[in-house]
């Protein structure tokens, strides 16, 4: 198995990619916006006596269309890992991470307001623009959307010889939620406009109703502990068949919910691997009970919250070059 060949070399290369598209009728049904999602990932290790270190970068992209503006909510977003682990005996390790998510800026040139569309689109009911210099950044639209996480987390690894489990892992985490958004709307003061009634609602009311609904600007947290098992049994030669399973208990903190927000999440993960002292080959599926909640921490905010309620999967494949 696998962990045969754990100790064979001192570094070790990894690519890694994950994939879902909504055509893909053997993955769980997702949402009717997702149209698709990629994760692509590098990931370098090094082992130094009784050390391990590991650096890693993944660019996450998510293709999301609406039926109304803003049609294009697509997000893309970068991450930064390191960690680093101390072998506190052949059987057993201590590690710690940090991983840093930054999302490219949303910028979106018209939005609905609980169904009154502002801006120069062709459903738009009303155009403003904002005459102060801090909007000049926008470049001419309505919204734009930045986010950052940093999450910092301790974990314990056991490696094991029982029969149905080939280790063990429990870790503590918490992430910073940073998310900010602009637009001239805020600025919005006029009482004839705000006033404005469309299909029997004012502008003011639709723009507070959809202002709940943007991500907090309040740095927010999410704690999470995370506990894992893991189990792999050899089919042919150097082929095995691999599980595993994860279960996350969240606990948010300075988060406001615009419904509920799920308080745990458990993801299940089964593929194939060919693994010999120098390489590994393994291409396996993903299930999650809760969406990407406690796994992607960029995709959650009160924009998204609702799509979290709901099962989603991916399949992936990873090549691994040892030294």
């Amino acid at each position: 198995m696998v962990g045969h060949y754990a100790q064979a070399g001192d570094y070790s290369v990894s690519v890694e990619h994950r994939a879902m598209d909504n055509g893909w009728s053997f993955l769980p049904a997702a949402p009717a916006s997702f149209q698709s999602v990629s994760d692509s990932n590098l990931t370098v290790t090094a082992e130094f006596e009784n050390f391990r270190l590991v650096v890693g970068r993944s660019d996450f992209d998510m293709q999301l269309q609406r039926s109304v503006e803003p049609k294009d909510v697509s997000l893309s977003a970068t991450e930064d890992l390191f960690s680093i682990f101390y072998k506190v005996s052949d059987d057993k390790n201590l590690g710690l991470s940090v991983i840093r998510q930054l999302a490219d800026q949303q910028r979106f040139e018209c939005y609905d307001f609980s169904g009154i569309t502002v801006g120069p689109c062709q459903s738009g009911a009303i155009q403003l623009d904002g005459t102060n210099d801090k909007y000049d950044v926008l470049e001419g639209d309505l919204v734009g959307i930045s986010a950052e996480t940093i999450s910092i987390g301790l974990s314990f690894q056991q490696q094991l010889d029982w029969v149905w489990l080939d280790d063990f892992t429990v870790g503590v985490f918490s992430t910073t939620h940073d998310y900010d958004w602009l637009t001239p709307i805020e600025d919005l003061a006029s009482p004839f406009i705000l006033g404005l009634k469309f299909n029997g609602k004012t502008l003011g009311d639709a723009i507070t109703e959809s202002f709940e609904k943007f991500p907090q600007r309040d740095s927010w947290r999410l704690h999470q502990v995370n506990i894992s098992a893991s189990k792999a049994l050899p089919i042919y030669r150097e082929i095995e068949v691999f599980s595993k399973a994860d279960v996350v208990y969240l606990h948010y903190s300075n988060y406001r919910a615009i419904i509920e927000a799920p308080n745990y999440n458990i993801k299940l993960k089964v593929g194939l691997r060919l693994a010999t002292r120098s390489f590994l080959y393994e291409v396996y599926g993903n299930y999650y009970q809760h969406n990407l909640i406690g796994f992607e921490p960029i995709t959650f905010n009160q924009r998204t919250e609702h799509y979290f309620n709901r099962p989603y999967g991916n399949v992936g494949i990873k090549l691994e070059w040892r030294f």
